[in-house]
């Protein structure tokens, strides 16, 4: 693997729900395609993203960057998926339509999967921030990357500290039916049935759903000590002040809900959760000066853990265009595939599938109104 190196911080209605996009930029403009949900449940996290990967193209437009001599601009160009994946279809074809260099996106693993065969076509690199479903990068295409580790060691993480640490004695499973709900429960589930762990249940809502009541009520007759949920943070929240309501005093499992939007969603009742998060804390990241640039450039703090994983999603894109002194995104695609950078969140290179060749995971601990985090650990993919 050669290195690159350097430090880095119905159809009508789809249609008309995606952003206008400037048509094809002339030579000094390198575009890069950005897609997450704008609008809707996860638009904080998608917010986030955004101004995320802009500090990247910011950076990188400080540092006056040419190709093959001539000075050249990178700009972002944001559309909001909605969290649909057949709006992130469009999308995608809108980016390949207009001749972006590579892509950040999607949010959703769903999305991300969604719109991958669309990139593949288009031989667009397509870097996701967020997406840890495992069938993600499992398509059979050369253009899926992520630059975090993915659901099936998250879900054995999971597990095993279900096991081995809290001695859980009676888990209910609860996903939300998406890429990355479905992906982390069934590992939990198949990594507890290894263990030889009691599963008293395995219960199923969407991402859509707001009234938890129903199904939880069935959860309190089994009388778990342990409930996973499979789904996304502000669900999470909702679940949890649900269980208290319903007197169910079991600790709520997951993964990705550790932050600021849990916090505020939960209402004090999440005290005890344990999340897993792929990355390590902010606190041990190689390029930590990333959060406090961000609090001053948008005047607020990080609230999820996705922005510094858009900024180095963003600069695999940048530093793969300069490296390959080309915006043409066949040529941008073979570099980001022989990526090796220092990241903010850590060093960054890609497996042949387009994953992280080695993935640190960590595990938070709700305790007050902090999460605290208990351990970090780094596994192979």
């Amino acid at each position: 693997m050669r290195a690159i190196t350097g430090f880095i911080g119905g159809a009508l209605s789809l249609t008309l729900a995606l952003a206008p996009i400037a048509g094809r930029a002339d030579d000094a403009i390198v575009k890069i395609g950005f897609a997450a949900p704008l609008t809707g449940p996860s638009a904080a996290d998608g917010k986030e993203m955004e101004n995320a990967a802009r500090l990247a193209v910011e950076d990188a437009n400080s540092r006056h960057p040419t190709l093959k001599g001539k000075a050249v601009r990178f700009e972002l160009e944001p559309q909001d998926d909605q969290g649909d994946p057949r709006i992130a279809s469009q999308i995608a074809q809108r980016f390949a339509d207009i001749g972006v260099s590579g892509v950040v996106g999607h949010f959703n693993s769903t999305c991300s999967i969604a719109a991958a065969r669309t990139y593949s076509a288009a031989n667009i690199a397509q870097v996701s921030p967020s997406s840890t479903s495992a069938s993600y990068t499992q398509q059979g295409y050369k253009t899926t990357f992520r630059v975090v580790g993915h659901d099936a060691v998250a879900g054995a993480t999971l597990g095993n500290y279900l096991v081995d640490q809290l001695k859980a004695k009676r888990i209910a499973i609860i996903d939300d039916q998406t890429d990355f709900g479905r992906g982390l429960a069934d590992r939990v589930e198949a990594t507890l049935r290894e263990r030889h762990a009691n599963v008293v249940a395995h219960e199923y809502v969407t991402d859509k759903t707001i009234d938890f009541s129903a199904v939880l009520t069935k959860l309190r007759a089994k009388n778990p000590d342990v409930i996973v949920f499979g789904g996304f943070d502000a669900q999470a929240a909702q679940v949890v002040r649900r269980m208290r309501s319903l007197g169910l005093t079991a600790t709520l499992v997951g993964e990705g809900f550790n932050n600021e939007i849990f916090l505020d969603l939960a209402k004090g009742e999440g005290e005890g959760s344990l999340a897993v998060q792929p990355g390590i804390p902010f606190s041990q990241m190689p390029g930590l000066d990333f959060v406090n640039r961000y609090r001053t450039r948008f005047g607020t703090s990080l609230k999820g853990f996705q922005g510094p994983y858009a900024y180095d999603a963003a600069s695999v894109i940048i530093e793969a265009v300069l490296k390959a002194q080309s915006k043409d995104p066949a040529k941008v695609l073979a570099a980001v595939a022989d990526s090796s950078i220092k990241g903010a969140t850590g060093p960054i290179a890609f497996d042949a599938r387009g994953d992280l060749a080695s993935a640190p995971y960590t595990l938070y601990k709700l305790e007050g109104k902090d999460w605290r985090d208990i351990d970090v650990i780094r596994a192979k993919q």
